[in-house]
Order: C-alpha cells, then sequence, then structure tokens
C-alpha cells in the first residue's frame, strides 16, 4: 500500500466516522437506545465497536428528564423585581415615540405628505438608516402588546399597519421603504450591475439591513397581535422583493 492509497483510505475512514457521529447526535432520544449495528468504513473498519454498552439506568433516567420547551410571550408576566422595572420604562418609552415622525419618511418616498416632520438622526432623511426605527418600533409595540395585554401597544401597531399598507397602495408594486434612492439602486440590481464595497450596495450603506426592519416589524406585528393586514403587507413586500433578485 503506497503512502497517498493509505492517506486517502484514513481521511475516508475519519469521514464516515465524523458523518456518523454527527447523525447519531440528531436521533431522537427514543431512537438512541435501539440497538444498531456497526457501521463500516470505506476501509471496512468497525465504528464503535468496542465502546462498552451504557448503562441502562443512566439512559433511562435521561429520557425521564424533563426537557425545556418555549413557553408563549403571552403566558408570561412581570410582577415586580428590576426586570419589571425596566419593563416599565420600556413601556413608557415606546408610547413617548410619535409613529407619524418615524413614517415621514415613508409617506414621503410614495408622494403622500407627511403627517409630522420626520426624526433626524440616523433615521433623518437621506441617512443610511432612514426608515429603520419604524421598524425596531412595530416590533417592539407587538411584543409589548404580548408581553403586557397593554392595548395601547395593539392600537399603535395597528396604526402603523394601516400607514404602511397606504404607503403600499400608493407605490403600486408591492414596494415598502423609506430610503432615500433604494429604488433607483434597485433598479440597477435588478439589471446585474452590482457596486459593492464593505456594507455599500450601489451607493447606499447595507440597505437590506434598513429594509429587514420593515419586514421583521410586519412579521411581528401579525404574530404578537394578530394583525392580519400585516401579513398581506408583508407578502406584497417580498413579493416586490423578488421581482428585483428574479429578473
Amino acid at each position: 500500500m503506497t503512502m497517498d492509497s493509505a492517506r486517502r483510505d484514513f481521511l475516508k475512514a475519519s469521514a464516515t466516522t465524523t458523518a456518523a457521529l454527527t447523525l447519531g447526535s440528531l436521533v431522537p432520544d427514543s431512537a438512541t437506545a435501539a440497538t444498531t449495528e456497526p457501521a463500516a468504513t470505506a476501509t471496512g473498519a468497525t465504528i464503535g465497536s468496542a465502546a462498552p454498552p451504557r448503562d441502562t439506568a443512566a439512559l433511562a433516567h435521561e429520557r425521564a428528564i424533563t426537557k425545556a420547551h418555549p413557553v408563549p410571550l403571552g403566558r408570561v408576566r412581570l410582577t415586580g423585581g428590576p426586570l419589571k422595572h425596566a419593563q416599565d420604562l420600556t413601556r413608557e418609552y415606546l408610547l413617548a415615540l410619535d409613529p407619524d415622525r418615524m413614517l415621514a419618511y415613508y409617506r414621503e418616498r410614495a408622494g403622500l405628505a407627511p403627517k409630522a416632520k420626520g426624526y433626524t438622526g440616523w433615521d433623518g432623511n437621506g441617512r443610511n438608516l432612514t426608515g429603520h426605527i419604524a421598524g425596531h418600533h412595530l416590533s417592539g409595540v407587538s411584543l409589548m402588546y404580548q408581553a403586557t395585554g397593554d392595548a395601547r401597544f395593539k392600537e399603535r401597531a395597528d396604526y402603523i399597519v394601516r400607514e404602511l399598507a397606504e404607503v403600499q397602495r400608493t407605490h403600486g408594486d408591492g414596494y415598502v421603504g423609506a430610503l432615500d434612492g433604494l429604488r433607483e439602486a434597485f433598479a440597477r440590481l435588478s439589471k446585474g450591475e452590482i457596486k459593492s464595497g464593505s456594507f455599500d450596495l450601489n451607493g447606499l450603506w447595507s440597505p437590506w439591513y434598513t429594509l429587514h426592519k420593515t419586514y421583521a416589524g410586519l412579521r411581528d406585528a401579525y404574530r404578537h397581535t394578530g394583525n392580519a393586514q400585516a401579513l398581506q403587507v408583508e407578502i406584497g413586500f417580498a413579493t416586490w422583493a423578488e421581482g428585483v433578485l428574479s429578473r
């Protein structure tokens, strides 16, 4: 046997062993206790044939351990302590924000008159993240409604979804966004014209991140407040994105 062939056989056996161990970790608990034939490697050797049998009492104990399961957010209520204090501060902050200011540039991009002056800073007009705050806020109020049952957050989420739906209807193609120049940049993208460096895409800084905030907000409004319109707006928005990327 040459050195090369021996090396190949060793690599094959190693790969087979790794795959067997990985797949074994994915088998449900009820199946792990079943007796199986030793697996053969590519060279004919058996895997695990020398491993000692596991203690049946230990196996039974493992299966009896209560597994952790996720609890729906709406089934948990904070009643006191530092976490409740933090939640109360967040509630006050969320309600202090003006949704019309967050939505100002969404409306402006659609040719609609803003209902309030938009926020400045990172979310200001023509900035890198214009519009992302509305998506974050929609997620925040939706989660807070689920966590507290406070109807004010449901009302806030419903209002933002209605406003985004109006913006979408005005655009007419499913688009919902506030970034200046995004439609032009993505029109070039759909033609295969891609200029990218670091986070940049056709002159915009991380546009998919900003759009994702809106997608995530709509998703959370649907999941946590039951707003069916949010799902429809999201589907329309996703259809627009599919159209851009599939041309």
